[in-house]
Formats: structure tokens, C-alpha cells, sequence
């Protein structure tokens, strides 16, 4: 069935108070009628230029049924909208969003009057999450299965349908008493739905969930773990599955953010570089393209593409025909750092001072950083045909890099030859001289041909 989004930017939650969303604490445009009407009618005039749209999915962060949030004008202009274009884009499905208290006979019987007879179905969605009451007052969801239950009576009697929205690996559970939780959980809702969506739980900057991800109370699923956790219901016709709900990135909010100056183990082993570094290991994906992973140093200037020497690298790439299969990635204290992060927190805000480095220190950065980059090649090795990099072979890193390789078994490159390095090896920046530079420059070329 084809299918089109619109995310409202109206009004908050009329709750805003679940420990695992985000979405309900921001507060968006005005929730007036002139700026709902903006926003409905840039929609369905994006609409009138397809052929064919037979489902319309609302998410708006709220409750479409709230009148504080979607007053009752506005939302009497987007059903005599869908009513108008239906036909000519063989509209056959709505799909909107609400709690359960303000689901009532009056407002769904709104949309059923001018629905039922063009025949399009109505959903209203609600987010159960977990069929348990004890859980859905720790989640601070706001109502009970009873409530729950009442809406669904509501929308049925008047020929609407019911789509239940199931979390996947809620916190407060062990893994058994999850696994146990959700199938209860499914079971419940299919008695009351028309169709059910398994969500993968991923923390939001926002939510009190992500504080629980960074005490290392609460972790999400990879996914892989989500896959094989619901694959006995993926071929359920009234079930779906949602492996990922939002571009999933650990994106830290201003209050938690903090100083990552310094040269020891806490800046070493910090919590925020592990829950990048677990991220880059379990979730992330290298860009499809770029197969030829490309291993380079850090800088003390953050961004690192802004230091004279990772200017340089670029500089050399952009000229070279197919540079765009090379994937950067830096390896430093923070763990490794693939290009299109550098300038995300933490890896934009630390700074490892090399002076200051104990015998002991430089020993352990060896040790954790060759784990990190152990991890991230295992997850990833796949993906990439060949691995380089650019690196002085009596840093840390390069031993790190090789440790790492070593153990896996895989062979690597520096495109930076011994010769050269004998030669330069003194100077205060050695990796920044013409030399060692030349020599990337003419590797690099011949291993991308």
C-alpha cells in the first residue's frame, strides 16, 4: 500500500511526562487553526501530484484528538481535505494518533460520517507499550489497561479501527522477564486490535531513558537483537515491525554535555565515549559507498578537518578520481571516530594533551583502544575490501591498529612508508611534511585502482 507521512509541528503532549520519549517534552508551532491549515494544506497539495496514495499516517508528538493541541476547526479542515483529494488519489486509509482519554464517540464519529460512506478507514493509535499496569506506572505513561480498553470500545463501536503500539525491551526487566513481558503483551493486544506495531525502544536526547542508557542501567537492542527478539510474529498479517523509529545517533543534550580536558584513564574509558563506541559497534552502518576504510590520526584542533593536517589529507582525496570510496575514520583516546561524527559531542569537545602521557597511560591506551578498534572491525569487516591507514608506526595508535588486525587475522596498509618515516621521523610533525604526504597521496591512488 502506498503511503505518505506527515509530521505535525503543532502544540505538546497533552502528558509529556513518558520516561522513554522525547518527542512529548518539545513544544511545537502554535496550535492554531491558521498554522495547522499551513501546515495541512503544503501537505495535500504535495499530494495532488501524485497518482496514488492509499494510506495517510499522521504523527504529531501528541494526541490529534487533543483540541488543545489540534483544535476541533483544524481538524474538521483535514478530514473535508482528505474527503476532497480520496478520489483522486484512491485514498483508502487514515491513520492518526491519541491517547486514550480523549478518544470519545463524538470526535471519531467526526471522521467515520464522511469516511465510512467514500470507504476510507479510520486508525487511531494508541501507545500501550507494555500490557501491564505496574510497568506502565514506572514508564509514567499516564493511564491504565482499563483506560486502554474504554478507548478501543469507543473506536470500534463507531466503525473506526484500532492500531496498538508495543515497545520492544522496555527498562526494569531483565531479558527473560522481558521476552516473557512482550509476548504477554502482543497477546493482549491483538484481543482489542485491529493491527499491532512492534517498536524497538531507542533512547531519545530528551527522555529520561537516555539517562538510564548513560548510567548503564538500560541499553538499547542492536539490530540484529530486535530482529531475531521478533521474528516469531513477523509473518503475523496484523502485526508490524519497526526496527527503527527516528535516525538513531547519540545525540547529547546541552545539560549533559561536559569537559573532556584531560590526559588520564577517566578520559580514557569516559562513559560518553563507550556509549558512542557501543554505538559505532551494535547499530551503526558505514555509508554503503565507501568500502576502503581509511584508519588517520586525531588533532588537538577540533573539528579534526580543520587541523593542517587532516586539511591536507582532504585536499589530497578531492583530487583523486574515486576518493569517494575511501571512508575516514581517526582513532584517538576517544575511541575510533568515523569522519561524518567529528563534529558531533564528545568527539568535538575533548582534548589529550600527548605531553602529559605516563608509561602506564600510553600502555593503556594501547589495550583499549585496540579492543575498540577490535570491536569495530568485527562488526564492519564486511563492508569494507581493504584497510589502510596513515599512521607513524611507533604511535599508539598504529600498535593499537595492528594489535587489533593481528588477532582478526586481517591485513592492512600504512600508506605512509618505513623509508620515508626513518627519514622524518624527528621532525615535530612528520605526518604534516611534504614527504610523508607524497607518499599518501601516490599510495592511496594506487590502492583505490
Amino acid at each position: 500500500m502506498v503511503e505518505k507521512l506527515l509530521f505535525l509541528k503543532s502544540g505538546k503532549c497533552a502528558w509529556g511526562k513518558c520516561i522513554f520519549c522525547g518527542y512529548g517534552k518539545i513544544y511545537g508551532n502554535e496550535p492554531t487553526f491558521e498554522n495547522l491549515k499551513k501546515e495541512f494544506d503544503k501537505f495535500f497539495d504535495s499530494l495532488s501530484r501524485e497518482e496514488k496514495v492509499e494510506w495517510i499516517k499522521i504523527f504529531g508528538s501528541g494526541s490529534f484528538l487533543d483540541e488543545n493541541q489540534i483544535p476541533k476547526k483544524a481538524r474538521e479542515y483535514f478530514i473535508n481535505s482528505c474527503i476532497k483529494i480520496a478520489e483522486r488519489i484512491k485514498l483508502r486509509r487514515v491513520t492518526i494518533e491519541s491517547r486514550p482519554e480523549f478518544v470519545t464517540k463524538e470526535k471519531v464519529l467526526e471522521f467515520m460520517r464522511k469516511f465510512k460512506p467514500r470507504n476510507i478507514e479510520l486508525d487511531i493509535a494508541i501507545g500501550l507499550e507494555v500490557a501491564d499496569d505496574k510497568l506502565l506506572k514506572k514508564l509514567r505513561k499516564g493511564f491504565s489497561l482499563k483506560d486502554y480498553e474504554n478507548a478501543t470500545k469507543i473506536i470500534h463501536e463507531c466503525g473506526a479501527k484500532v492500531r496498538t503500539y508495543l515497545l520492544v525491551n522496555i527498562p526494569f526487566l531483565s531479558k527473560k522477564e522481558m521476552v516473557k513481558k512482550l509476548e504477554q503483551s502482543v497477546e493482549y493486544a491483538l484481543k482489542f486490535s485491529d493491527s499491532v506495531v512492534l517498536i524497538n525502544l531507542l533512547p531519545h536526547k530528551n527522555s529520561e531513558l537516555f539517562d538510564l542508557w548513560l548510567k548503564g542501567e538500560w541499553n538499547f537492542l542492536s539490530k540484529e537483537e530486535f530482529r531475531k527478539l521478533v521474528k516469531k510474529w513477523s509473518k503475523n498479517a496484523k502485526i508490524e515491525i519497526d526496527e527503527e523509529t527516528f535516525r538513531f545517533i547519540p545525540q547529547f543534550p546541552k545539560e549533559k554535555k561536559t569537559s573532556l580536558k584531560g590526559t588520564s584513564e577517566t578520559f580514557l574509558i569516559h562513559p560518553h565515549f563507550e556509549i558512542w563506541q557501543d554505538y559505532l559497534v551494535r547499530w551503526y552502518s558505514p555509508p554503503s559507498q565507501k568500502d576502503i576504510l581509511l584508519f588517520l590520526p586525531c588533532s588537538y584542533k577540533k573539528p579534526y578537518s580543520t587541523s593542517k593536517t587532516h586539511k591536507r589529507i582532504i585536499e589530497i582525496l578531492r583530487r583523486i578520481p574515486k576518493s569517494e570510496r575511501v571512508h575516514e575514520v581517526m582513532i584517538s583516546n576517544a575511541g575510533v571516530v568515523p569522519r561524518e561524527f567529528e563534529d558531533m559531542y564528545p568527539f568535538n569537545a575533548y582534548d589529550w594533551d600527548e605531553k602529559k602521557e605516563t608509561l602506564e597511560l600510553k600502555k593503556r591506551y594501547v589495550e583499549v583502544t585496540s579492543e575498540r578498534i577490535k570491536r569495530f572491525l568485527k562488526a564492519h569487516k564486511r563492508h569494507y575490501k581493504k584497510i589502510l591507514c596513515f599512521l607513524k608506526y611507533d604511535s599508539e595508535s598504529y600498535k593499537a591498529l595492528k594489535i587489533a588486525c593481528d588477532s582478526l587475522k586481517l591485513e592492512f596498509k600504512n600508506l605512509l612508508n618505513k623509508e620515508t618515516y626513518e627519514k622524518i621521523r624527528n621532525l615535530r610533525r612528520p605526518l604534516q611534511s611534504d614527504a610523508a604526504l607524497k607518499d599518501f597521496e601516490k599510495n592511496i591512488k594506487s590502492e583505490i585502482h
